[in-house]
This record gives structure tokens, sequence and C-alpha cells, in this order.
């Protein structure tokens, strides 16, 4: 996030478009990481804000939080602050500071790097598009005043390093900006004789002279006179010890609207400090067309003050032959070596050379070394620096195995910011606004390829009339043959193309046909029927930079075809999908899932037969250590789309194929932001499982089961997850598929206690007692067991609901369903809390939250920290009640849980009351009640109508607390609960069945 100068927020490397309220909000609690609620009153308003500013405050933050796809602002007792993973700028203003003080303490030139990215920070304007208020006013002239600050550190570390001559220009800028400073202009009247500008510095000082005479009334500062008397004394400023007579300069300009790669510098820039230790040597790869020569001219243009000595550049894509001995002749003529005295052999040249860059701190760029095979490995390495000081930037479409750099930077394509950007640098801001869909469209359809984008820029600009979509549009059905800018586009990848074998290009046409935007490395082997020849493939893919790693956090890393890359294959036949292909790799994604799903925490649907297989329940792997937990977890999240993709392609060709795909995968989309998408394609699928033949009329039995789970997890779904799951159990049973009757039955009961209705759910009970009968499956057992206690529960059976839930925790224990033993776990210590043994119901609280595993089964974890609050609040623990309340809206936030949100409230309703905050406790539970009816969750509601009237009589409000007991009555009547007393803690997570309401 960026507020010192223009306020930015990026999530997930996208900008979000925010109001000027909004970016005002922001910035005041960026500048300190928090801010009460009164101060950005103060800053919105003023001293007198309006009435309804609060609740305006309010709306803008929840406007942010809306706007943003991962949290970015948490709610605080006094204010607001940020989440600990927002980075801002303020910060990285006060690190590059610190850093360029330091440096310039001990006369190292590095400083002046750190001076001027601090400089960079703070722009030239505070706040902008801040509305301007008095607190606004006076945080933008502390920045002003930093900023004039930070620049008269800057020029007097360059005075005192010799380098005058990198901030003339800058202090000309300043004094114009700010001609009363009189710090600044003393500083450039030095600066300017420094650089040997002599009569210029005098003529500076007698402008200052008589503006500061003439406007002011004033005469100089005695600090101005001293640098004037310094420019008559003379002798100048000498240049630094140590420079070399010839400092050659030989790096081209840089790329005009050159944008991003920020990361890609930082990590450059950030090596350079090794080279004091050693020659640094930093290796650019990339697809060709993707900046690397670009980059490294950035790169090196930025790094000039730290390469005093000179920089040299080599760009041997564009001479028809490399000869390592021409090079080096024109490398020694260029640091000062007589053409005369240039030694005669490459091995002497090599030798001088390696001998003038000692003790000098010289920048190598080295562009383009693998466009030809006329150097040898051990000749090119002679060019590369070999004492420390120096640095070499070596860039290649390739890998070179001979290289062996210090640092490896993989030049890829430009996010979805820095492209709009380069569009905008080519074809201004106003058509990029007027314009911001079709942007995107042409950066996604161009894969953020800068060479691409340019050219598509180009051609825009001639045609003001063709929109970028059109473009795009046209781009993307061409294919890369008819059109100039697509057809130069297929001649930069032809090289790369030409070197890679005849197999691994088989391979790559039949990727880059496959209906899945990445893919896994086994996916290859899956095609050939070899995973050896798949890594082989894999790897020289790799190495020619046409497919490009993928990583997200939680997950395998995969691989993508490069957008350029893929439609260079497909050509304009981009909708020709081989079915066979893409059976082969349903099937190996089936096998391998099978070990993944009987390790994932999350359990309640067994593992579906193979394809061509009887019906029959595969048995279930006992406890796994926490790698398998976590690799099984990883499996999934990386192979979710995949299976959604496949279901839906092959749903009308190979029906048994898709229903399993989705089978397998809906555990692991339980309550996932992907859940949707999985329940689409389930609604693809399921139509063609209408034949009567035994395998689809089992697959569309597991398909019903499933959807009854997720179902039973949403709003006002009970009761058609129910009718869902007794039917599914039914037809289950006929087909002797006894593993996910038994499984649809929990699910069934579980919806129907949700509706109060417990003769039905021990119905279902008894049913799935029937079917364990045939089995030898801890895991459902316990979940059955868990359902019998959630009965008893519900309807005050408290020792009958504590011997269920034991008994589930001891058939779990030793089982993968973590989920179903943190389950009963969570379950128990409620059951004890009501018993009245609170300590024992921390314990188990306590021993829910260890068997998280990072971020394995999250979306349950808001559900154990509600529950945490509410053994605070019988403690009487008003502030740890009120942090585990706020904490638990928090997860519920991120999970997207909306019962779990209004169920929160409730837990934070009883920690304000505990804080004396009546009136907040009565909102909260207000909107509790509202949330919980319009969720259908008619008990939860009541529980909440029942502490409501209890608040209210405490608050000397018996009418009220009476009408709120009235509510809470017919609320349970119209749940058809056979008795008036019910559990008022409500249900249990939507992450697993739950019969509690």
């Amino acid at each position: 996030m960026a507020v010192l100068a223009t306020v930015v927020l990026h999530v997930d490397d996208e900008p979000v478009r925010l109001s000027g309220l909004e970016r005002a909000v922001l910035a005041r609690i960026a500048l300190t990481r928090s801010a009460t609620a009164a101060s950005l009153l103060t800053w919105l308003y003023g001293e007198d804000p309006p009435a309804s500013a609060p609740n305006r405050v309010q709306a803008l933050i929840s406007g942010i939080r809306r706007k943003c796809s991962a949290p970015v602002i948490e709610t605080t007792p006094g204010g607001y602050r940020l989440v600990p993973d927002v980075q801002v700028d303020v910060e990285r203003l006060a690190v590059l500071r610190d850093r360029a003080r330091e440096l310039a303490a001990v006369a190292d030139p590095a400083c002046l790097r750190s001076f001027r990215e601090a400089s960079t920070l703070l722009g030239d304007e505070s706040l902008q598009d801040v509305p301007s208020t008095a607190a606004v006013e006076i945080e933008r002239s502390r920045l002003d005043a930093e900023r004039l600050a930070l620049w008269e550190e800057h020029a007097a570390a360059a005075l005192a390093l010799g380098r005058a001559d990198q901030v003339v220009a800058d202090l000309a800028t300043l004094t114009a900006r700010h001609p009363f400073h009189e710090a600044l202009l003393a500083q450039y009247v030095l600066v300017l004789a420094s650089t040997g500008q002599q009569e210029r510095a005098l003529g500076v000082y007698r402008e200052a002279y008589d503006r500061l005479d003439s406007e002011l009334g004033v005469e100089p500062s005695a600090r101005l006179r001293e640098a004037h008397a310094e420019v008559l004394r003379g002798p100048q400023v000498p240049a630094p010890a140590g420079r070399v007579a010839h400092v050659p300069r030989t790096l081209p300009r840089r790329a005009p609207g050159f944008v991003g790669r920020d990361e890609e510098i930082d990590r450059i820039v950030g090596a350079v400090a090794q080279v004091d230790d050693a020659p640094l040597v930093v290796h650019l790869t990339g697809l060709a067309g993707m900046g690397k020569s670009a980059l490294a001219v950035e790169v090196g243009q930025r790094l000039r003050d730290d390469f005093p000595d000179g920089s040299l550049h080599l760009e041997a894509g564009s001479a028809p032959a490399l000869e390592v001995g021409a090079v080096l002749a024109t490398f020694l003529r260029l640091l000062g070596v007589h053409p005369d005295a240039v030694p005669g052999g490459t091995a002497e040249r090599a030798a001088l050379y390696r001998s003038l860059l000692d003790e000098r701190r010289v920048l190598v760029v080295l562009d383009g070394v693998d466009a030809h095979a006329g150097a040898t490995s051990s000749e090119l390495s002679l060019l590369l620096p070999a004492s420390p000081g120096s640095m070499a930037i070596v860039c290649s479409r390739y890998d070179l195995a001979w290289l062996q750099p210090d640092l490896h930077v993989q030049v890829g394509p430009l996010s979805g910011t820095s492209g709009r950007a380069l569009l905008a640098g080519v074809l201004g801001d106003d058509r990029i606004r007027a314009d911001h869909d079709g942007a995107d469209r042409l950066v996604s359809t161009l894969g953020g390829m800068p060479l691409a984008l340019r050219l598509a820029a180009g051609r825009a600009r001639q045609r003001p009339d063709v929109g970028l979509s059109r473009l795009a549009e046209r781009l993307s059905s061409g294919g890369l043959g008819t059109d100039d800018v697509a057809a130069a586009l297929a001649t930069s990848l032809s090289d790369v193309w030409e070197r890679v074998p005849e197999s691994v290009q088989e391979v790559a046409r039949r990727v880059a046909r496959l209906p899945v935007a990445t893919f896994s490395a086994w996916v290859p082997g899956a095609l050939l029927g070899d995973d050896a020849a798949g890594e082989h493939a894999i790897d020289a893919l790799c190495a020619a930079h046409l497919v490009e790693p993928v990583r997200r956090s939680g997950q395998t890393p995969q691989f993508r075809l490069h957008d350029v890359v893929a439609r260079f294959l497909v050509g304009s036949h981009d909708d020709d999908v081989d079915v066979a292909d893409v059976a082969l790799v349903a099937e190996q994604l089936l096998a391998r899932a099978v070990v993944p799903y009987r390790d994932h925490p999350t359990q309640l649907v067994p593992v579906p037969p193979a394809p061509g297989r009887a019906v029959g329940d595969g048995p279930r792997r006992g406890t796994p250590a926490l790698q398998e937990r976590e690799s099984a977890v990883a499996f999934f999240a990386t192979e979710n789309a995949t299976a959604r993709t496949l279901a839906r392609t092959l749903a009308p060709v190979r029906a048994d194929l898709a229903w399993r795909l989705l089978a397998i995968t809906a555990p692991a989309h339980h309550v996932s932001p992907s859940e949707g998408d999985w329940l689409d394609a389930l609604d693809v699928v399921e139509k063609h499982l209408d034949a009567m033949d035994g395998d689809r009329r089992l697959g569309a039995a597991h398909l019903d089961l499933c959807r009854a789970w997720h179902l039973q997890s949403r709003a006002s779904s009970s009761e058609p997850a129910r009718a869902l799951a007794d039917a599914a159990r039914r037809r289950l049973v006929e087909q002797g598929a006894h593993a996910p009757a038994t499984a649809a039955a929990v699910v069934a009961a579980s919806s129907a206690l949700s509706v109060g209705r417990r003769d039905l759910a021990e119905a279902d009970l008894a049913g799935a007692d029937e079917s364990l009968d045939h089995l030898d499956d801890a895991v459902l057992a316990g979940w059955v067991e868990i359902m019998r206690g959630t009965v008893h529960h519900d309807y005050d059976e408290l020792d009958a609901a504590a011997g269920a839930f034991t008994r589930a925790r001891e058939l779990l224990a030793a089982t993968a369903a973590r989920g179903a033993f943190r389950q009963a776990t969570l379950e128990l210590s409620r059951t004890c809390r009501r018993r009245g043994s609170i300590d024992a119901a921390e314990a188990l609280i306590v021993e829910a939250l260890e068997l998280f595993d990072g971020g394995v089964d999250d979306h349950v974890h808001g559900y154990v920290v509600d529950a945490r609050a509410e053994v605070a609040v019988a403690h009487g623990q008003a502030t740890e009640a009120f942090e585990r309340a706020q904490e638990a809206r928090a997860w519920a936030r991120r999970a997207r849980d909306a019962f779990l949100a209004a169920r929160s409230r409730r837990s934070l309703a009883g920690a304000l009351r505990l804080l004396g905050r009546l009136e907040e406790a009565e909102s909260e539970l207000v909107a509790s009640v509202e949330e919980l009816t319009a969720l259908g969750r008619t008990l939860s509601a009541a529980a909440s109508l029942r502490d409501l009237a209890v608040l209210l009589e405490l608050m000397g409000r018996p009418d009220d607390a009476g009408e709120a007991s009235r509510r809470e009555r017919e609320a349970r009547a119209a749940a058809r609960l056979h008795r008036s007393r019910v559990d008022p803690t409500g249900p249990t997570p939507r992450a697993v069945p739950s019969g509690s309401s």
C-alpha cells in the first residue's frame, strides 16, 4: 500500500478502486498502522464533524473491505488497524532512510541509491487526492519537511563522496519549487561549483540574494553565505580518490516507459551488497519478448552509483557471430588501454581484462549470449569479472549450465497493473481509463508479454477508432499467423521452438489443447503413458521457458504454457479439445487422488470405487503424519480446479470419469471459496447420469449425497438437504454401497435436527447403524456417534451427549479424520460447559485449537474461537471474551460464513455486557436475531432472543424483555422441538454435518 504520495492499494497484485474518502481513511490508518475512531473523524471532517460522521466512517471501512479480496483493515476496541501482513510505504521509507544514513556515515556510495529510493517514495507532493482538512494539512506539511530534509542529507552525502553530478538536476528542480529554502540553495551552489560550474554557482547565489532582499527584505543566512565564500575561495572539490581516468558508460538508454518489475529489481539490487566479498553474477532468463534486456539496462542505470568505474555492455544477439577475443579487445579499449597495447591472443587479453577490473567497481552486461553457437562456454566465461567489487548481468533465453550465477531471476509476464501501465505509456491514460476492461482483456490475451503489448499498443495508436477489446479479440481468434503484430511474435518464438526436440513439441501441442489453464508436472507423463518421458518433457519446456511455474500459497507448484506460446501452438483452433487426452489425464488424476483422499482431514463420504469395479468400500488409513496431512490438503488445493474442468468436459462422453472426479474432490471443496464452482460442475455432470446402467445410478446417488452434504451447510437448506440425502441413502443401500449409505444417513440426520425433527434424525441414525453392521469403518462410526451426541445435547440429555461424544473421540483418535475428531472435541467442550465443567470445557477447546495444521481446515477455526469466547464469558473474562469474539468474526469474514458472523454477535454481546456496554450488547443481539432469522436458523435465533430478554431485564426494561421472551417461545414452537429447553449455544460448524440449528 502506498500513501506517502498517491494513495494506492493493491490486493493480489491488482489495484483496488477507491473513492476519495476511502483513500483518505486508508491514508490516516496507514500512516501509523492504526487510528482511533475520533482521529478519523478529525482527519476527514475537521474539528466539527457532522452527526452522521461516525456512521459514515463505518460505511467507508465496510466499503473498503467489500472491495478487497483479502483482509486489509481490522477493528480494534477503539478504532481500526491494518492487518499485520499489509505492507505500507511508510515503513519502507523508514528502512531506506535509516540504511542511507548508516551507509553515509561510513562513506559508502551505496547510500546515494538508498537516499534516492526514499525520496522517490515521498514523490513530489504528499497525500495527493486526500481531501484537505486541518489535520491533513498538518501531516502534509510534516511529510513535505521530511522530503526536503532527506534531500539535504542526500546532497551532503553526494558532495562528500565526490558524486555531486548525480544531484545537480534534482537540486535545480527543488530550488525552483522552493526558492526561499536556503539550505537547499546553499547545497545547490556547492554542487554546481564541485562539478566545474563556478560561474553558474555564483549566479544562483546572486539570484537568491536579490530575491531575499526584494521579496523578504532579509540577507542570506549564514549557511548560504558560507557556501558562497567557499566557491570564491576555491579550489573546487576534487574527484573521489581512486577514480580511473577512463570511465566507460556503454549501457543503452533506458527502455521508454519501463514499468513494473519491482520484485525482480529489488532482488538484484539487494544482492549488490555481496560484491565487496566476491564478484557477483546475475542471470536473467525468460521467453523471448519478456523484457530481459530492458530489465538489465534499467537495473544497470539504477546501479550507476554503485559502480563508479564504469559499465560495459555487449549485445551479442545483434552480431552475426560472437568472437570473445574481439569483445575483449573492445572492452580493453573502453577501459583505457591504447589500441596498440591490446594483446594479440584471447588468453592474454583476458588476463589484462581481469587485471584492469581488479580493485575496480565495474558493471558488465552480457545480453543475448545464447543466440550464437560460435562461442564456447569457456570463452564466454572470460568476459565475467573475477575479483570482488564488480558485477555481471547475463541475459539469455535458456539456462546456461556453465554460468553458475549467484542470483538467477526468471523474467516472466507483467502483472495486470504493470501491463495496463505499459499500454498507458503508449496510448495515454485517458484512453486506458475510457476502455479499462478492453485494456485488461488485451493484457490477458497477450499474457502480459511486454514485446507483444508494445506491438499491440503501437497498432492501437495508429487506429484510435479500434477499441482495445476488439484488438484483443482479433489477436485471440486469429492465432499467431495473420496479423503483423502476431507474425512478429511468432517469429520471436520460432527460434526457441526449433531447438525443442520433436517429441517434446508433440507433448506441448497436446498440453496446449487441454481445457486447463495450469497443469501439474505429472500431466505430460499421463499423456505419454510414461512418467520418465513426461519428466524429460517438462525439463525441456522449462529450459526453453515455454512453460512457466505457477506458485500459489498452500498448493504444489504447477506449470502453464504462456498465453502467446499456447496460441502459437494451437493456432486458430483453440476450441479443438482432444477428449481422449482429457480422459487420460482424468484417469491419472483419479488414481493419484486415492491416497491423499484418505489422508485428508475432512472425511465423511468414502472414496468412490474405481471405474469398472464392483461396488465396494476400500480401507481407511490410520492417522497420517503432519507432512502427509499437509500433502493431502495441498494435493486437492492444487488439483481441484483441474478436476472440475475435466468433469465438465467429459460429462457427455465419459460420465463414469466425470462423476468420480467430483465425488473424490467433494471433501476438499466443502465450504471452500470454490464450492460454488464445484456445485455448478455438479449440475453439468448430473444431466448425463439419467441412464439406467448401474454405474450411472451409483454416480447419481453419490453426487446426491455430496450435494446434500454441501446443502446442509448453506442457509435455509436443511429440508431439501434431508430429502436429497435420504433418497440417496435408499438407492445406495439397494446397490449394496453401505459406506456411502451410512454417510448419507449422517447428513440426513444432521439436516433433520437442524429443523427440529428429532424423530426423523433418530430414524436416520437407526438406518446408519444398520449400514454400519456391514462395515468396519471407524470414521463413519465416529460420525454416527457425533450425531447421536448432538441429538442428546440439543434436548438437554447432557450425560448421554457426553458419552456419545467421548465414544466418537475414541473411535476417531486413530484415523485421518481430524476434522471429525475436532468436531467431537468441540461438541464435548460445549456439553461440559453446559454441565458447569468450565475448566474441562476450556481444556477441550485448547485441544481443538491444537488440531489445526496451519491453514488446514481453517474454515472451522472461527467456530472453535467462538466457543472459546463463550467460555471466557462464562469465566467473566470480559477482555478475553471481547478479543476472541472479534477474532471469530474475522474468521467468519474470511470464510464468507454468514452463520458464524451472526452467531459470533451473541458471544460479542456477552463480552460487551461484562464490559458494561449494555446498549452495544443490545445492538449486537438484535442484529444476531435478524441475521439468524434470515438464514432460517430458528433455534439459534431463539437462543439470541433469550439472551436479549435477560439483557433487557438487566437494563430495567421489563416490557421489552417480555416481548423478547414471547418471540423466543414462538421461535421454539416454530422449530417443532419436543422440549422447551434447547442449547443456547446454537449449532456446530457448517463445515461438517450438524444437527443443531
